[in-house]
């Protein structure tokens, strides 16, 4: 019984199909095939059932593989432990790109043995990611994810502004008639704030700015040339002093998810990233930085 046989054993059981495995270790199918068939030969059991074209562990193969994957994690475990290899982690920003990189400006503080590379929303990266910032769209059906927050969107004004004056919560229906200060159309943000306003108040906002770059939207908002619809937690990390924030009784939020492909097969290290991800999130606020 030879360790590569385990390795494509347990990457068969995880993945269900012979061809994800093949596309993993970047061999023929057929070799994963016979190497499974030589397996279940010199245990004397089949391992795997076949329903269509999926396989799924049976009896036999649930207890082996309960008993080999722990093995087999330690083994990697180990093998890295006394290599002191580094593990790279790419990272696609489709969405809360700024509270990304302060995440994984963290992370990497606190591990020293990880290297992350995070690209942005415009990057050609055709699925050559491990995991991906994103609100939630019609890609998530074969993607697996944890939901990382939701934003309160908030208005934001100059200091200046009228709106700013008012007490309490404002509707959005009375920044009908107001400029706005936005990103582009094209990205996940402005595409649910404008859906927000159009069915929450009835119409679709006028911009007179539109960019990628938040600093350009805090600097023309403060310059009261118009306002802007943000992320409350991710305003609040750094905001301006000439500007201020005004609640919206027609509450939405952006929510915010850490995605990855449901074929990936996680390592220890990802699993890691993932839960530090979680626990950051839980504890972000204007305190994170000055």
């Amino acid at each position: 019984m030879e360790l590569l046989q385990l390795r494509y054993f347990k990457a068969a059981a995880e993945l269900e199909n012979f061809s994800l495995v093949a596309e993993k270790y970047m061999v023929p199918q057929p070799s994963i095939s016979k190497t499974i068939k030589k397996l279940e030969n010199e245990l004397g059991v089949q391992l795997f059932d076949r329903v269509g074209k999926r396989i799924v562990l049976n009896g036999n193969g649930k207890v082996f593989y309960d008993k080999i994957s722990d093995a087999l994690n330690s083994i990697d475990e180990g093998v890295e432990h006394l290599t002191n290899s580094q593990t790279n982690i790419v990272i696609y920003r489709q969405a809360g790109g700024r509270l990304a990189l302060l995440l994984i400006a963290d992370y990497m503080t606190s591990n020293n043995n990880v290297y992350i590379s995070s690209v942005g929303y415009s990057s050609e990266l055709q699925n050559n990611y491990d995991f991906t910032f994103m609100q939630p769209n019609d890609q998530l059906e074969h993607m697996n994810y944890v939901k990382l927050m939701d934003d309160e969107i908030i208005c934001v004004a100059s200091k200046d502004h009228p709106i700013t004056k008012r007490k309490g919560p404002i509707s959005i229906k009375d920044l009908k008639d107001e400029n706005f200060i936005g990103h582009y159309k094209s990205m996940n943000i402005r595409q649910s704030t404008d859906e927000y306003c159009e069915k929450e108040g009835g119409f679709i906002p006028h911009y007179i700015y539109e960019t990628n770059d938040y600093l350009a939207i805090r600097y023309l908002v403060a310059k009261n040339k118009g306002v802007a619809l943000l992320p409350k937690v991710f305003y609040e990390l750094q905001h301006v002093n000439q500007t201020k924030t005004v609640l919206l009784k027609e509450k939405a939020h952006r929510t915010l998810l850490l995605a990855w492909n449901k074929n990936k097969v996680l390592s220890e290290t990802e699993k890691d990233f993932i839960n530090y991800a979680k626990k950051w999130f839980k504890n972000i606020g204007p305190n994170m930085i000055h």
